[in-house]
């Protein structure tokens, strides 16, 4: 007996699988009453292919035994049979009394699950406003390291400039200590002398006027930077609140727009019940 299926059998049974599937996934009842249908028959059709070709009734007496059928597909594709009619009568059954109190045979979306997905998407949201808040408060601290490394940076130049004025005084006093012991040696009228030290005077009086100069560019400069720094710093703390609000107003009316439909849904299941 040969026990393979034929081509056209196989084709047959993938199309009504396939079909059944397609309308398994609708929300009618009605579509998905027909897709058990359809499935059903071509899981029957695939296991009587199994049976191999007809044979004769199996009693033993009555039939050879290499002329058989097989009964193994037959009673399963009984037991099939009575399963799918009990399917079948209770999908008919949902879809009469579904259609009686909606209207319809759709599939309604569950309350619970329904309130399981909306705490999702309010965990979601809370989730994104923390990793926000996070970004936020890090890039805050790199700014504040940049300006604490900015005050150090010019803290350190000022001290530096400090340093050089005073070895350029030290140098000043050294030199006229050394003019006046150079006019005692070599009897330098006292005019000379007072002629050089203003002389001297002033030229490191106009290298103190330079150096306090560029300190004092130096403090504005710092002091600009630290403006800018606390401007960017309070404008991104404002995006961060507008962008904070914004997602909490768009959490709010999602949650009043899901409350809202679970009303209605549970008004028109009480309707229905009455």
């Amino acid at each position: 007996m040969n026990d393979t299926p034929t081509l056209t059998l196989i084709v047959v049974v993938g199309v009504l699988v396939a079909a059944g599937v397609v309308l398994l996934l609708e929300r009618s009842l009605t579509r998905v009453l027909l897709g058990v249908i359809l499935m059903g028959n071509g899981v029957n059709l695939m296991i009587l292919s199994t049976g191999g070709e007809a044979g004769g009734p199996p009693l033993i007496g009555l039939t050879a035994e290499d002329e058989m059928s097989d009964p193994l597909p037959q009673a399963m594709i009984l037991t099939a049979i009575v399963i799918t009619l009990g399917v079948t009568a209770f999908l008919l059954a949902m879809a009469h009394r579904s259609w009686q109190l909606q209207g319809n045979d759709d599939v309604q979306d569950d309350a619970e699950d329904r309130r399981i997905l909306h705490g999702g998407e309010r965990a979601e949201y809370r989730r994104r406003i923390r990793q926000q808040r996070r970004l936020l408060r890090a890039e805050i601290r790199l700014q504040r390291a940049e300006l604490r490394r900015r005050i150090a940076a010019e803290d350190y130049r000022e001290a530096r400039q400090r340093d050089e004025l005073e070895e350029r005084l030290d140098e000043a006093d050294a030199e006229l200590r050394e003019w006046i012991r150079r006019s005692q040696e070599e009897d330098i009228g006292r005019d000379e002398v007072i002629q050089r030290m203003q002389d001297v005077g002033r030229e490191r009086a106009d290298s103190v006027e330079e150096l306090r100069a560029e300190v004092d560019a130096c403090r504005v400069r710092l002091q600009e930077h630290a403006r800018l720094d606390r401007e960017a710093e309070r404008e991104l703390r404002r995006e961060a609140r507008q962008r904070i609000r914004a997602q909490k107003r768009q959490m709010r009316a999602q949650i009043r727009a899901e409350r809202e439909r679970l009303a209605r849904a549970e008004d028109s299941d009480l309707q229905g019940a009455d």
